[in-house]
């Protein structure tokens, strides 16, 4: 096989819990999606895709690359590239179970991506799912790979961001408790919020001047502070700080009505208060393909909008659609960076 001899991005992609449903999907993608556009390499563990390929009797050619310094050198057309990460013995996987060995393996798969993404060598990050409790049991103490990446980063304000095609909605509070949601709503929040998703919307995806939305946290916009006063206290000033530096945006709009049909292409992100309140339109929508991105971080980060799926894993049912648009999600972003840098 000839190495890779043009500038397309290099998509780094974590192998994710090798005792869940990531290096199936990973599989799954490269049989059914893969083409001449994917410059994927994988940081993960030959021995566990080997074991998945022999238990879904699939064969697809694996090519080792050395090191991240190699991999346009050593890069194989219409194969599966891996960059081996640490030590694992394939005996420890245990199929939809939570495992210290896996949840150690996946995050320093996890990490050691994040750092080739830092470091210039690959243009983008995609990770497959790892178990928030298996990490945790292997020593590490982090509630996702949002919080990793900003840690590694040295990013204090960041955003997570579902998309799907061109729906996307942004969060101002992500996995906290309902009943904290409310005192996390402060205008500096608000605002931080939508400085970052209009800055990113330009720097990422090409929009020029993004039109944002921002919901209400109370039903019905809170009807003139009958329901709540966080509307009028935060978030709508929040708003009017932000035209006055020049961002489109909208609201507060009552969320019960902001995501309807004939809204969903008016605006290109929706912001709102909470993870349910913005995710469960969007999932109820494109549960199959939507994607979670991170905004705000100096690198780019795609992921499927999925978890390990513990309960499906080693029988060929995880869908792989989410990780498929995450990849391309990720490589059309690096092709908009090559653009404009």
């Amino acid at each position: 096989m000839n190495p890779i001899t043009s500038n397309k991005p290099i998509i780094g992609v974590s192998m994710g819990d090798p005792s869940g449903v990531g290096p199936e999907i990973i599989i799954k993608h490269m049989v059914y999606e893969s083409t001449t556009k994917d410059r994927i390499v994988i940081f993960g563990c030959r021995d566990v895709f080997e074991y998945y390929l022999d238990m879904f009797n699939i064969a697809i050619p694996i090519n080792n690359i050395s090191s991240e310094d190699k991999i346009r050198e050593e890069f194989h057309e219409g194969e599966m590239n891996i960059i081996e990460v640490g030590k694992f013995n394939v005996k420890d996987i245990e199929l939809g179970k939570v495992n210290k060995h896996s949840g150690k393996i996946a995050f320093e798969s996890a990490l050691q991506t994040i750092n080739a993404a830092i470091n210039g060598k690959i243009d983008a990050v995609v990770t497959a799912p790892f178990n928030k409790e298996a990490i945790n049991l292997a020593g590490y103490n982090y509630i996702g790979h949002t919080e990793l990446l900003a840690e590694k980063t040295n990013t204090k304000d960041y955003v997570m961001m579902l998309a799907a095609k061109r729906f996307r909605v942004a969060l101002v509070t992500t996995h906290i408790s309902l009943k904290e949601v409310p005192d996390m709503i402060t205008k500096d929040r608000v605002l931080k919020t939508i400085k970052i998703v209009d800055n990113d919307l330009r720097k990422w995806f090409g929009i020029e001047k993004p039109k944002i939305a921002v919901s209400a946290l109370n039903p019905h916009n809170s009807e003139g502070g009958l329901m709540g006063d966080e509307e009028q206290r935060e978030i709508i000033p929040a708003i009017k700080e932000a035209k006055r530096l020049g961002i489109d945006v909208h609201g507060s709009f009552s969320a019960d009505t902001l995501f309807i049909k004939e809204k969903r292409g008016k605006y290109d992100c929706y912001i709102a208060m909470y993870h349910d309140q913005g995710l469960v339109p969007l999932k109820a929508l494109y549960f199959d393909s939507s994607v979670n991105i991170t905004l705000g971080i100096p690198i780019i980060r795609t992921s499927p909008d999925h978890g390990t799926a513990f309960d499906i894993v080693g029988q060929f049912k995880a869908d792989h659609r989410s990780l498929t648009e995450a990849i391309r999600q990720a490589h059309r972003m690096a092709r908009w960076k090559q653009k404009n840098h």
